[in-house]
């Protein structure tokens, strides 16, 4: 570190450190909890996003498509082709991280490294980004957005891509970005996941809720826990349609006129006879 103009400046290193970390394996991955995970992880993005050729590998991407300064949408589409099509993906034994510089350097990654290195790059021009973790739980596909509460019940991740907003400094956009499928900025896994649409066997076999079904007489409601009660006021509700039935109701008519003649020429004596008694 020198002084300069009164203030403190750091030289950087174009080369890197020789004791900067390049992997890290991470034995305690599982017993950490999530917002832990993303701050481990944000840390390490954030750290490769300021290293000035992360800078210039983005504005050589930009310049090659073409894209005009402050086009934000356009190059953040760009970034995330990039690592698509540059970065190829592998599985890994047990959780390890890369270092973004490594996995550029090396050229493969799994999803943690590919999205952190997607992130970095974002950073290096100041687009905002926030990762995205999605998973499995009784209730179906989930995903959590870095930064947000956490689910109440239980899921289990498997997955992490990222979401990147524009412009700069104070966004009003956001877009899905998924590095590990060839798909589009705002291309979401969770969306096409629930259309039926598999895309990542960490994903596979999640069973979503059954629609209801509805037919004559009566309805499948599946939602819990009082299924039974709205099955029976479904019931009857339909006993009482089928009564209102103009069909169903003429016979009842008939005999309802019928009864009110009956009743009258019945009662009529009656009340002449009592009338004569009041009278008198």
């Amino acid at each position: 570190m020198s002084t300069i103009a009164g203030m403190k400046a750091n030289r950087v290193n174009l080369n890197g450190p020789a004791t900067h970390p390049k992997v890290w394996h991470l034995p305690e991955w599982k017993s950490a909890s999530h917002p832990q995970r993303m701050a481990f992880m944000r840390k390490i993005a954030l750290q490769a996003g300021h290293d000035p050729r992360l800078a210039t590998l983005a504005v050589s991407i930009f310049k090659k498509h073409g894209i005009r300064p402050r086009n934000y949408k356009a190059q953040a589409a760009a970034l995330l082709n990039w690592v698509q099509t540059k970065i190829y993906y592998i599985n890994e034994p047990s959780e390890r991280l890369q270092d973004p510089l490594t996995t550029l350097k090396v050229g493969y990654g799994d999803c943690d490294d590919m999205v952190m290195l997607l992130c970095a790059l974002f950073e290096s021009v100041r687009l905002e980004w926030r990762f995205v973790l999605a998973g499995k739980s009784a209730q179906g596909m989930v995903r959590w957005i870095e930064g947000t509460p956490l689910p109440s019940y239980p899921v289990q991740f498997n997955h992490i891509y990222c979401m990147v907003g524009y412009p700069p400094f104070k966004p009003q956009k956001w877009f899905f970005a998924e590095p590990t499928v060839g798909k589009k900025l705002g291309w979401d896994v969770i969306a096409a996941n629930r259309k039926g649409e598999s895309f990542l066997p960490e994903l596979a076999g999640i069973e979503q809720p059954a629609p209801v079904e509805e037919k004559r007489g009566q309805v499948l409601d599946l939602s819990p826990p009082d299924k039974g009660m709205k099955k029976k006021a479904v019931d009857i509700w339909i006993d009482i349609k089928k009564g209102l039935d103009p069909v169903n109701m003429i016979p009842i008519l008939i005999v309802g006129a019928i009864s009110t003649v009956l009743a009258q020429e019945i009662v009529r004596p009656y009340v002449r006879k009592l009338y004569k008694n009041l009278t008198k």
